[in-house]
């Protein structure tokens, strides 16, 4: 979910108070988990907690805090029960076995925090309306009021965020993983092979385990495969490559071409297991300063993604000629 935080009392109420022991410890054990479940490899690390994140302890509002965490948990619980009742339907028309589902999250949670409260110039205060019955919306993180109602407009901010996207750093709007990376499950029982024991993951789904694939793909790539499993050429305009022979067992398939990224004025190329991503200067975020091609302002970190995937140790100084070459990448990608 994005925001605004609104759920209704009851479903927030089921997760009030299960985040009371904070954001630092919800990093520790989600990662933990993932561990366990091995979604990610253990050589893994988890990112730092962001440096504008405060340790939870020094936190003063934890209740309402962890009101807003609960909120956003229950946003997950009504999606999840709307998914539940659309395979139900799937199930009584007998098609359920045979359906190709893709589901995937948003990229990156979302550390936005409103603080301009609806003050006259900012777009947040389009949203300052009335309710259904005629409320005036109160638009912000107003500490005053209780996350959920339609009355309100409130984000869950940078801190919960972060956890969000455990093990990552940063957030959407960045191209670190904390900002692409996008969880993405297929179910498709008639059609997906069995597992093997190298790719299993310690989730079940009735009598078969679930496999992970790393291997990066975009979203292009699922309407070059939505042909590929209808038996049509893929369009000579689509950029995406079909992935399905990862859906068949081939685990081993990477993507031919590299994949770009650019948003607003963030940057990044996935180039097999390298990934060159540049985080834009602002006044928040001082940067070493180094000229790029058309007198840009940047600078690159350069990251083994298969060894480092959490992008915490940066090798573009051990590799000046390959920065070199995946920039140029970028810079025709952006320029075509």
């Amino acid at each position: 979910p994005h925001w605004p935080l609104h759920a209704p009392k009851v479903e927030v109420d089921k997760y009030r108070g299960n985040y009371m022991h904070g954001w630092d410890k919800v990093r520790e054990r989600r990662h933990s988990k993932l561990i366990q479940q091995r979604l990610i490899p253990d050589t893994w690390q988890c990112s730092p907690r962001d440096e504008h994140s405060p340790p939870w302890d020094d936190v003063v509002d934890k209740e309402w805090e962890d009101a807003r965490m609960a909120t956003y948990a229950a946003q997950v619980t009504i999606m999840d029960r709307g998914v539940g009742r659309i395979l139900d339907s799937l199930r009584r028309n007998g098609v359920y076995e045979n359906t190709v589902i893709f589901f995937l999250s948003d990229n990156g949670g979302c550390a936005e925090y409103l603080k301009e409260n609806g003050e006259e110039g900012h777009w947040p205060e389009f949203y300052g309306g009335l309710t259904r019955d005629g409320q005036q919306i109160q638009v912000g993180n107003l500490k005053k009021l209780n996350p959920g109602g339609e009355e309100t407009f409130m984000s869950y901010d940078l801190p919960w965020s972060n956890a969000s996207n455990t093990p990552f750093r940063l957030f959407k709007s960045f191209v670190h993983e904390g900002g692409i990376s996008t969880p993405f499950v297929v179910h498709w029982p008639s059609g997906v092979s069995s597992t093997n024991h190298r790719d299993r993951v310690n989730i079940k789904h009735g009598d078969n385990c679930g496999r992970i694939c790393h291997s990066p793909w975009t979203m292009m790539d699922i309407v070059a495969t939505c042909c590929d499993l209808a038996c049509v050429p893929v369009p000579d305009h689509v950029e995406g490559e079909s992935f399905l022979p990862i859906l068949h067992g081939n685990n081993d398939l990477t993507r031919r071409k590299p994949i770009f990224w650019e948003h607003q004025g963030n940057r990044a190329v996935r180039l097999h297991k390298w990934k060159l991503v540049q985080r834009r200067c602002d006044s928040e975020n001082t940067c070493d300063e180094g000229k790029g091609e058309g007198n840009d302002t940047y600078r690159w970190e350069l990251y083994n993604m298969e060894e480092d995937r959490t992008e915490l140790h940066d090798l573009s100084s051990q590799n000046s000629e390959l920065v070199q070459q995946m920039a140029r990448l970028w810079f025709d990608w952006a320029t075509r």
